[in-house]
């Protein structure tokens, strides 16, 4: 085997440890970042990071085959959250700038973006399960490919 071969391999055998680790750690970290709004800590920023993850993660789950389709559910909830989060902050500029508080969208995008939020996190945990049910040596797997990469690398 060439190290190109053993490269393309380490990639196939890696996918499912690591959108497995994506699955497991997008909802703690969404549930992290509700936490932080909580106590008054609020950086626009988490909410990219997660979305970029996100992405990752659904494109690295729709290359897994014996995966259940519904592993596709958690980041179109997710996609869905972040077009109704810019519409409601187009409406909640379109509201202070004619006059009001701005307190009737933030209602509204807590009364919507929440729930489905919440959603989405329990289908990332179920995902992360079938995941796991699907590929049960999936850690041994990557950790093997891993170590063949490396000594063909070595020897090069």
């Amino acid at each position: 085997m060439d190290l190109k071969e053993a490269k393309a391999e380490l990639r196939e055998k890696s996918r499912p440890y690591q959108t497995y680790s994506y699955y497991l750690i997008i909802p703690i970290f969404i549930i992290l970042v509700f936490l932080l709004s909580l106590v008054g800590y609020n950086k626009g920023t988490f909410g990219t990071i997660v979305f970029v993850f996100v992405i990752f993660a659904h494109v690295w789950a729709s290359k897994l085959d014996l995966v259940r389709k519904r592993k596709h559910v958690a980041p179109i909830l997710m996609y869905v959250t972040q077009g109704l989060g810019v519409v409601l902050m187009v409406l909640l500029v379109t509201e202070v700038s004619a006059g009001g508080t701005g307190n009737i969208a933030l209602g509204l995008s807590s009364l919507i973006l929440l729930p489905i939020e919440i959603i989405a996190i329990v289908f990332f945990f179920i995902s992360a399960n079938d995941i796991k049910k699907a590929y049960p040596t999936m850690k041994e797997d990557a950790k093997a490919a891993r170590l063949e990469y490396q000594e063909l690398r070595r020897s090069k």
